[in-house]
């Protein structure tokens, strides 16, 4: 059951919306501000005299001769309206750094970024964290607060009710609204911070005008919420919004998404149509482990046999 007649509360301090350099650790919570309005920045990157205009009208986000340090290096990418991109591959690769560039919250060496047609650094911070959301991993509070007051601090005055249905639907987070955020199960704590940042920029994923980021959300979940999560994704992105994940379940991915991107040392092996992707040979040569890959269908059956390096 949603919480009805609710009063939106200031947020704590709980992180900051400023953008970070590359060398800092790749975990922080956005603090954005609560109705900022998006009209006058989407309105001019949309315009057609802007010359930042790329040639796709429906590309959101992009990616192009982008460098950061040692840890990112990508000649060019993209993500369209409406697409559900998973980016998958092993530890230290690249993709928390590369959500951190896409939600603009670290600047590039080299290359350029883009939010719908805009370069990302033109995009003020506060605009920024009204029209993409970024779920980053290892998110803490460190306030002692209920779930109802710690989410009420993210949710927007057009709201009438705290969890939108779909989300309680989802994420079944009603059953435990008075619980101290700290003191919750790993996977309760995960759904409440999924929840958080969807609902951060709400009005926009209702419009269909929504970027939602996240980082490694099937974490802690069990099997059910993993499988709700990618239906909600499914959603919202049917919707028209955009949504990019990173994910270490490889067959979930492979089954959930409309385009799959493979990185590994900080760049991109492959990318494209999950079953031109997720080959037998691009995943050994990646995780350096033994697959066994079938086809039904549009459905893609992967099995991990064994490490080749333990062999």
């Amino acid at each position: 059951m949603t919480t009805n007649n609710f009063r939106p509360q200031q947020r704590p301090d709980s992180g900051s919306n400023e953008r970070i350099n590359a060398s800092e650790q790749d975990t922080i919570i956005t603090n954005p501000k609560q109705n900022v309005s998006v009209k006058d920045d989407v309105a001019d990157c949309n315009s057609p005299t802007n010359s930042h205009n790329l040639a796709d009208s429906r590309t959101v986000l992009s990616l192009q001769n982008v460098k950061v340090a040692s840890r990112l290096s990508v000649e060019g990418l993209r993500a369209k309206k409406g697409e559900c991109v998973h980016i998958i591959g092993p530890n230290g690769a690249g993709k928390s750094t590369m959500l951190l560039i896409l939600a603009g919250l670290i600047d590039a060496d080299e290359g350029t970024v883009m939010l719908l047609g805009k370069p990302m650094n033109d995009w003020s911070l506060a605009t920024l964290a009204s029209v993409r959301t970024l779920l980053a991993q290892q998110s803490e509070s460190g306030f002692h607060l209920s779930v109802k007051e710690y989410l009420s601090f993210y949710a927007t005055a057009q709201q009438d009710v705290l969890i939108p249905p779909v989300l309680e639907k989802a994420l079944e987070i009603s059953g435990f609204l008075n619980q101290i955020v700290t003191q919750l199960s790993g996977g309760e704590r995960q759904r409440v911070e999924i929840c958080r940042s969807l609902l951060q920029i709400w009005p926009q994923l209702e419009r269909g005008e929504g970027v939602v980021l996240l980082d490694e959300p099937l974490q802690g979940l069990d099997i059910r919420h993993q499988y709700a999560l990618a239906s909600l994704v499914k959603f919202l992105c049917d919707k028209g919004n955009t949504l990019l994940m990173t994910s270490h379940d490889i067959a979930l991915s492979a089954n959930n998404c409309d385009s799959l991107w493979l990185m590994q040392k900080g760049r991109m092996v492959a990318f494209g149509k999950p079953q031109e992707v997720a080959t037998q040979t691009n995943l050994e040569s990646v995780f350096e482990c033994h697959f066994a890959i079938s086809k039904h269908d549009n459905f893609l059956e992967i099995q991990v046999c064994a490490p080749i390096s333990l062999e």
